[in-house]
């Protein structure tokens, strides 16, 4: 049977559960997976396609004759395309998106990534069940980067990598850390994908203006560092595994892939106590937001402290491996094709 995963990412679905799938008899193929599975739809021929609406210009966009001729899970991963986002707010708009919410009753199965994103979608289109299906790691692959035993380092590092947008709060970000890095000079700060913006709507004009003026503030701390894209997902792992902390102080999560990789490498993290954080990222430090810096600075100053939730981090991510994923979207592949064989019978 082939399956195509229609706008999912593999820093979403890592290669691993895609392998899996084929160890179950799947063919595999998506626009956004990495090679060998990158396919393009209609090159493909699928049995079954999952789809993950997105907004990107790249992204496959299904209407109902697709749907039609195909069957098809949805598999709402980008919940802010459907609901919309209140950039002023930061929160989730009241509508659902009316090209999908059209086709909604021709999707064989719908599914989400967390019971946070199973609430906010069933709250704002009627009549339709959610299935969860969690995102997952691939755990062997972050251990393999671990670099064997953690190494006991004279300074420790804190970690904020995340989307250069308003609503996962770079501002706040830049805040906190230029507060820290002044109050503890010993410690290194790593701020991710320097200069990564987002479309404009993301990241508007005032962000960069902001940016721009921090930017001369922080470069005079002397520990605050920069850090680009990674070339490959396993040259960002390696890099992990050297971090003591890690942190977000977002505003919109549906999962939150980055801290889990983070903790599972064995940071103790920090995440704000909102959205779907405190249902995911149980073993981190879950603060409010105005709590964050303080929780930050705590790590930093209790060794022992940073060793406990560094060890809870890391069990909670453990929970979540890309095996367990591909195991629930083979039972709902199957659910979809046992539905159709009904249908025909």
């Amino acid at each position: 049977m082939r399956v195509y995963l229609a706008n999912v990412a593999s820093w979403t679905f890592p290669n691993q559960g895609s392998e899996m799938l084929c160890q179950k008899g799947f063919q595999v193929g998506g626009n956004w997976l990495d090679p060998p599975f990158q396919r393009q739809l209609e090159d493909f021929s699928a049995d079954v396609v999952i789809y993950a609406p997105h907004r990107r210009v790249d992204a496959v966009v299904l209407r109902k004759k697709d749907v039609l001729r195909v069957s098809t899970l949805l598999w709402a991963l980008y919940p802010d395309y459907l609901t919309g986002w209140d950039r002023e707010k930061n929160v989730h708009m009241d509508g659902f998106l009316e090209s999908v919410a059209d086709i909604m009753p021709y999707f064989r199965r719908h599914a989400v990534n967390s019971f946070f994103t199973k609430r906010l979608l069933e709250e704002r289109i009627q009549g339709f069940q959610f299935e969860v299906c969690f995102l997952g790691l691939d755990l062997e692959a972050i251990d393999r980067c671990r670099r064997g035993k953690r190494r006991e380092r004279s300074s420790l590092t804190v970690l904020w990598q995340h989307r250069w947008r308003t609503d996962k709060n770079l501002r706040g970000a830049l805040d906190i850390i230029e507060t820290l890095a002044a109050k503890h000079r010993d410690v290194t700060f790593l701020v991710g994908r320097n200069e990564d913006w987002d479309e404009p709507f993301w990241a508007p004009q005032g962000l960069k203006d902001y940016f721009a003026q921090a930017v001369p503030r922080l470069a005079r701390l002397g520990n605050v560092h920069f850090l680009s894209r990674f070339a490959t997902q396993v040259d960002y792992w390696r890099l992990l595994s050297e971090v003591d902390i890690a942190f977000s102080c977002s505003y919109h999560e549906t999962f939150g892939i980055a801290m889990l990789e983070a903790a599972y490498a064995g940071a103790a993290c920090v995440v704000p106590n909102t959205v779907a954080y405190p249902e995911i990222h149980s073993g981190a430090l879950v603060l409010n937001h105005s709590e964050i810096a303080s929780g930050l600075s705590r790590l930093v100053q209790e060794p022992q402290f940073r060793a406990e939730v560094a060890h809870r981090c890391r069990q909670n991510a453990g929970k979540y491996h890309v095996n367990s994923t591909a195991e629930k979207l083979a039972g709902l592949i199957a659910q979809v094709r046992q539905t159709v064989n009904l249908v025909a019978d």
